[in-house]
């Protein structure tokens, strides 16, 4: 999913592993969602071609011949400086037709932050349900809200197969600039590297940490020092920004751990969500231009915040792990492998 472009961006799936176990499962909603998962990686691999041939053909159009140089430099620049499978991955080149590769759904009920968790074969319980179709995506959405769940959905750019497939570059995500394309493939390929069965919160930290990294390392090894400078300061906005995310989830898990009545509980909740989005409107004006723009439109509610925090909150814990190996990355993801983190 993408939100607040250039701050934050939420465009990461991790593993569909689905044709693995699809003849042991049953009941009609799962074999539907099974095919549809099949039918979707199936469209990938047919329309997957060799990168090598399309940069040599002359009828290439010249922007996607750049951008297919770039994932060859970054994907290189992964396996030789960063310790990832750079290698077996994004040698393909797919375009889907569409802006999006899946549709992603989060849920959590009204008085709570846990989200609601779908399980997989071989992969256990994940914090989200996805879709290669857009409309199936809605169809669930709206069954979970006559159900009482807080919905929040999404287009994703990318995710990954986790070494089953040799993942390919995707149209959805091609045209990105340099540094956001790089801290897509660091993102991707770390779960290559590392992957924690039914852990969805430290998997995409853990993935986004690294993908943190590896874009200042290769901003630093290119001698890229202005871009370098303007992703810091990405960075420091991106925590700016989930400072504010912390704050309303703690005052939220607080709310629904009291005794209050539903009816107040459900008040206080709006005036919450409101805070966190006056202290969006605060940090849009510190910061100038239209960022956030999404964020104070849409409807905010505890599915938002879920699918925030999974990708985030791990993420100082995994920055201070790197620094006690001393920025050796490879200790970092033996260390990783068995760090314990509370929620």
């Amino acid at each position: 999913m993408r939100k607040t472009a250039g701050i934050l961006r939420f465009r990461f799936l991790t593993a569909w592993l689905f044709v693995i176990s699809f003849g042991l499962l049953t009941g009609c909603q799962t074999v539907q969602f099974y095919r549809q998962a099949i039918g979707g990686q199936v469209e990938i691999f047919r329309k997957s071609r060799p990168i090598e041939p399309i940069l040599a053909n002359r009828a290439t159009r010249p922007v996607l011949r750049d951008r297919l140089l770039a994932v060859q430099k970054i994907r290189q620049f992964a396996s030789e400086q960063l310790g990832l499978p750079g290698d077996e991955s994004y040698g393909r080149y797919a375009d889907l037709g569409r802006d999006h590769v899946v549709w992603v759904l989060y849920a959590a009920p009204e008085f709570s932050l846990e989200p609601k968790k779908w399980w997989y074969p071989t992969l256990g319980e994940l914090d989200y349900r996805g879709f290669f179709r857009e409309r199936d995506t809605l169809a669930l959405s709206a069954k979970l809200r006559e159900e009482g769940f807080d919905v929040y959905t999404g287009g994703v750019d990318a995710y990954s197969t986790l070494g089953w497939f040799h993942d390919p570059v995707l149209n959805t995500f091609v045209y990105s600039s340099d540094i956001d394309l790089a801290e897509l493939i660091f993102h991707e390929l770390t779960h290559r590297r590392l992957f924690r069965k039914g852990d969805t919160k430290f998997n995409e930290s853990l993935a986004n940490a690294v993908a943190e990294e590896g874009v200042r390392r290769w901003l630093r090894q290119s001698g890229r020092k202005a871009e370098l400078a303007d992703y810091e300061e990405r960075l420091i906005r991106r925590g700016e920004f989930f400072d504010k995310i912390d704050l309303t989830r703690d005052r939220l898990k607080a709310l629904y751990a009291s005794d209050l009545s539903e009816e107040i509980m459900r008040r206080r909740k709006r005036e919450i969500l409101a805070d966190l989005r006056d202290h969006f409107r605060e940090l849009r004006r510190r910061w100038g231009g239209r960022g956030l723009e999404g964020w104070l439109k849409e409807d905010i509610n505890n599915a938002h915040l879920v699918s925030l925090i999974t990708y985030h909150h791990h993420i100082p814990a995994f920055h201070r792990l790197l620094e006690q190996c001393g920025g050796d990355l490879e200790r970092f993801f033996k260390e990783a492998e068995d760090l314990k983190l509370a929620d």
